[in-house]
């Protein structure tokens, strides 16, 4: 693992992240942008600042990695934002908060008992974001489908299993139709302890999942994974390379259903991914795609940043969802569970119809019939 001081060296101060930083263009301030928070870190590190005067800084920063796709010089922000902030250490409530959201009997115990929102006394704030109900699975028909060429395991995970289990339906059913037996991989991956400063007990976890080939539909999960050098692939690239492409045109497909595609931060820009969802979306039949205005723009969901950074998190939001409806959509689709829920919460809250689907659902959805 590289030292702060190294990953920190490699800033020019050239000023390019400033405008892909979200909180940067609502705050107008350098502590608010990518160059400021490094100078901070560094001069903390350094010993010229004492850590606890940078914490309310780094606190606001989403870690969505805008910053890195602008970056000219390839500075490593994500993991100068995670080494940082384990320096600063975790406060108990946040290790009450991770834990509340990533043990899944806890997280289903609150789904159960009806509890719509994090209390303050886990978020330090009020929160905004909603606890979502659980996804119902779908009645879809049941597969007949040719002796599997293989077998892959796919991450379970933890909130993503108690709240989008449909989205592990949905990315089950894909996989089986381009050839494969599904083994579920039960098990956080550390990936919001990693974003919250407990960076150790993020790696921990991430080495319980094991080596070998490991399929994930939750953008976050799949970032933090591939940087610990796992075998991960985000689920559009592995149906897209095992052919489901070839498929697509044969499914019944849609009627008529306008959509538009949000960029999460970790797919795009942590995982450089793309073009590979596009691709998949643009072949299902009878869906006219409209491009959705800086789709990769953080909507503020951001982990469990709309959570404990509730007032930021919900300007972010507001202005993804102008953004949505702007383009008409009847649906907008995603790759990431906070994501998801985040934007669900949004077009509830406005009450206009609009839909929030995974990519798996779309897809899966072409093939077994709409949500």
């Amino acid at each position: 693992m590289k030292e702060l001081g190294e990953l920190a060296s490699h800033c020019i101060r050239c000023g390019f992240c400033l405008e892909s930083c979200p909180t940067f263009t609502l705050k107008g301030e350098e502590n608010a942008g990518p160059r400021g928070r490094i100078y901070l870190m560094r001069s903390a590190n350094d010993g010229v600042l004492p850590w606890g005067s940078v914490k309310d800084d780094l606190d606001e920063c989403l870690g969505c990695r805008a910053c890195e796709t602008a970056c000219p010089s390839g500075v490593e922000y994500g993991a100068m934002l995670e080494l940082a902030r384990e320096r600063l250490g975790t406060p108990l409530r946040t290790k009450l908060l991770l834990k509340s959201v990533t043990e899944p009997g806890l997280l289903r115990l609150g789904t159960q008992l009806g509890l719509r929102k994090a209390p303050a006394l886990l978020t330090g704030a009020s929160a905004e974001a909603e606890v979502p109900t659980p996804q119902s699975l779908a009645e879809w028909p049941p597969l007949e489908l040719p002796t599997p060429k293989g077998e892959v395991r796919l991450l379970v995970g933890c909130a993503m299993g108690v709240l989008f289990p449909r989205v592990h339906q949905a990315t089950e059913r894909l996989l089986q139709r381009v050839g494969f037996r599904v083994q579920r991989v039960e098990g956080c991956c550390g990936a919001l302890h990693a974003h919250s400063g407990q960076l150790s007990e993020g790696v921990r976890r991430r080495e319980k999942l094991g080596s070998g080939p490991l399929v994930v539909n939750s953008a976050g999960c799949g970032s933090w994974l591939k940087e610990g050098g796992s075998q991960a692939v985000d689920i559009s690239e592995f149906l897209l390379a095992e052919g489901l492409l070839d498929l697509l045109p044969t499914a019944p497909g849609y009627k008529g259903l306008v959509a538009t595609y949000h960029d999460a931060c970790h797919l795009a820009h942590g995982q450089g991914i793309r073009s590979q969802p596009r691709q998949l979306l643009d072949a299902v039949p009878g869906v006219t795609w409209l491009e959705l205005p800086e789709s990769d723009r953080c909507c503020g969901s951001a982990g469990t940043y709309n959570l404990t950074q509730p007032a930021l998190a919900r300007q972010l939001l507001e202005i993804k969802m102008d953004f949505v409806e702007g383009t008409g959509a009847e649906v907008v689709v995603m790759g990431n569970p906070g994501c998801h829920a985040w934007l669900a919460q949004g077009a509830r809250e406005r009450g206009k119809g609009l839909g929030v689907l995974h990519t798996a659902e779309l897809l899966e959805g072409a093939f077994s019939g709409a949500l």
